[in-house]
């Protein structure tokens, strides 16, 4: 479908009372849990952009009497993302506009101009799943591996790790799902710097984490990580010792997700695993600007409006997130 068909909504003495069936989505923005899993607020001045950082410094080592002081360097990485153009138009003919008896075809139309502020959150479930939903091209981290993988793209163990940042539950049992968080805390504490020392303070793991899940592992979560008693529908239970341990767990329960794994993502590390890209915020054209304005208008009688913004994201070094399969 390439036009609006107003076709329903131009009887005379047509009721209304419904006219404003989807405004329930109007104005939707991403979700507020973004902000702590990507930045989004990295700037961009061209249609492509390399970034840059060094390795890991060396640490202090022993200077023995009558040796030569020790000497050791770092590597330096480069990246590059992409930026993208988005657009989207609607259109409709003038007459259908000006005899829509519920008024609302302009109104319901910009809604999709307001949809460009789901944007990051479209990008941000493309690289944690690798699924090519909205993004045409998935790239790969800093290291030359995927988001989520078990060695970087030298064939190496990432982080100095066994199993990188992922590993396989062993089920989704409750007990089986407080494992795995476990696992997942003690896998960001033996990554390694690439200099023989661990890569997270336990300072930084100990802020704690954001767990993004799908709908169906919602109730086991919420027993898991909410309940004092996590085991206690239908009888007696121990204690949940995630919540008497005040470990701080945040859920984020999203219908972009399907299926058993999930995201477990460390609050307090420095950079975010993923980020957006802003070129250009979203820009509104339309056909409307004045009576007969545009020979498109005079010539069919079709109007218009469109929206159209550039943009796109990343991932950075992600040894602050692990997938769980």
């Amino acid at each position: 479908m390439s036009d609006i068909i107003a076709s329903e909504v131009l009887a005379n003495g047509l009721r209304t009372d419904f006219w404003d069936t989807y405004s329930s989505i109007r104005n939707r923005q991403a979700d507020s849990r973004l902000s702590a899993v990507m930045d989004l607020g990295v700037p961009a001045t061209n249609r492509e952009h390399k970034f840059g950082y060094f390795e890991a410094a060396p640490h202090m080592d022993q200077w023995v009497r009558g040796t030569s002081i020790p000497t050791d360097g770092f590597d330096s990485v480069s990246f590059t993302v992409p930026v993208y153009t988005w657009g989207r138009r609607v259109k409709w003919h003038n007459e259908d506009r000006e005899d829509d008896q519920t008024q609302s075809l302009f109104d319901v139309a910009r809604m999709c101009g307001e949809s460009a502020a789901l944007m990051p959150e479209r990008f941000f479930f493309d690289l944690i799943t690798g699924t090519e939903d909205t993004l045409p091209a998935i790239p790969n981290a800093p290291d030359g591996a995927a988001m989520f993988a078990g060695t970087d793209g030298d064939g190496a163990d990432r982080f100095g790790v066994s199993g990188g940042n992922t590993f396989a539950a062993a089920g989704q049992s409750l007990s089986q799902i407080q494992d795995a968080y476990y696992k997942a805390m003690r896998r960001f504490k033996e990554m390694q710097d690439g200099k023989g020392q661990p890569l997270l303070g336990d300072s930084i793991i100990d802020r704690g984490c954001m767990i993004i899940h799908s709908p169906e592992l919602q109730q086991k979560f919420e027993q898991i990580f909410m309940m004092s008693r996590p085991g206690a529908i239908g009888g007696g239970a121990p204690s949940n010792v995630i919540d008497e341990a005040n470990r701080s767990v945040d859920l984020w329960c999203s219908s972009r997700l399907t299926g058993n794994s999930y995201y477990i993502f460390l609050k307090g590390v420095n950079k975010k695993p993923t980020f957006y890209l802003d070129r250009q915020g979203v820009q509104e054209e339309s056909s409307l600007r004045g009576d007969n304005n545009g020979d498109l208008t005079r010539d069919t009688g079709e109007e218009y409006l469109q929206w159209y913004l550039r943009s796109g994201a990343g991932i950075s070094l992600p040894y602050g997130a692990i997938k769980v399969t």
